[in-house]
């Protein structure tokens, strides 16, 4: 142990009886260390870990969508409330959360318990309290049938409504069991959905055919909406069967995808 170390371990140790003790999975103060070559860099995390994890994930389903992708595409497509959104297959309901967040003003760490500044030398809690109080005040309550969603997965569907409740509005997202076959219209909504690319889909079943499938579905029952669709598989593209009025990239946990935006008239 170097000296510095050293000394400062015994000093803690005298001074409050006990040798220092520091929770490995949720620690006051995270430092990094970034070793490249022969170069490292330290540094002082002021977030207290990722701050992609807003906290309404209580429940999972296999592959979950990153909170920031689906923060991505609730932001690409503009949407601000003016139409219903509907997630087909909501999985954990993470796209459900974000567009929830977006419309009703709920900052992003509004569930977050302590940051990494709290806990440095001249964190100021009282201005922090108010400052939180000011951005907490502007959140607003979700209309009723503004977002809602559904999949065929009883575990996705039971997660995604445990996950939609944790947020304030949470209750009012209207989620249900359904394959989206069997969905009468979605006619002049948005529609937003990061389908399936291989990981949840059923072995026997095709991609390809589930993507046509899915294409047929927006261009048969869901007139004057738009559809944005997150493609972690890219080829499935071209299998969708319709034109988009636009593609942006987002990377996502290694995968170079694709969010492509459908009107359907």
């Amino acid at each position: 142990m170097p000296e510095r170390c050293r000394s400062g371990f015994f000093q803690e140790k005298i001074k409050f009886g006990k040798r220092p003790n520091v929770d490995r999975i949720n620690p006051d103060v995270w430092l990094n260390l970034h070793i490249e070559n022969t170069r490292a860099t330290i540094s002082f995390d002021t977030s207290g870990g990722s701050l992609h994890r807003r906290g309404y994930r209580r429940e999972s389903v296999e592959a979950p969508m990153q909170e920031t992708l689906a923060a991505a595409m609730v932001a690409l497509s503009g949407w601000k409330g003016e139409k219903p959104l509907y997630d087909p297959m909501c999985g954990s309901g993470t796209l459900l959360c974000e567009a929830l967040m977006k419309t009703c003003r709920i900052p992003a760490g509004f569930l977050k318990k302590n940051f990494g500044f709290c806990f440095l030398p001249d964190f100021n809690k009282g201005l922090w309290e108010s400052i939180k109080k000011k951005a907490d005040e502007k959140i607003s309550p979700l209309p009723p049938e503004l977002i809602a969603g559904s999949d065929i997965e009883r575990m996705a569907v039971k997660a995604a409504k445990t996950n939609c409740r944790i947020l304030p509005g949470g209750e009012m997202i209207k989620i249900c069991r359904t394959d989206f076959k069997d969905i009468s219209n979605l006619e002049n909504s948005v529609i937003m959905c990061n389908p399936p690319y291989g990981i949840r889909l059923k072995k026997e079943e095709d991609l390809g055919e589930f993507y046509k499938n899915f294409g047929d579905f927006l261009k048969q029952r869901c007139k004057g909406s738009q559809a944005y669709i997150y493609f972690g598989n890219r080829e499935m593209l071209k299998k969708i069967g319709l034109k988009p009025a636009w593609k942006k990239p987002i990377r996502n946990a290694g995968l170079d995808g694709r969010v492509a935006k459908y009107e359907l008239y």
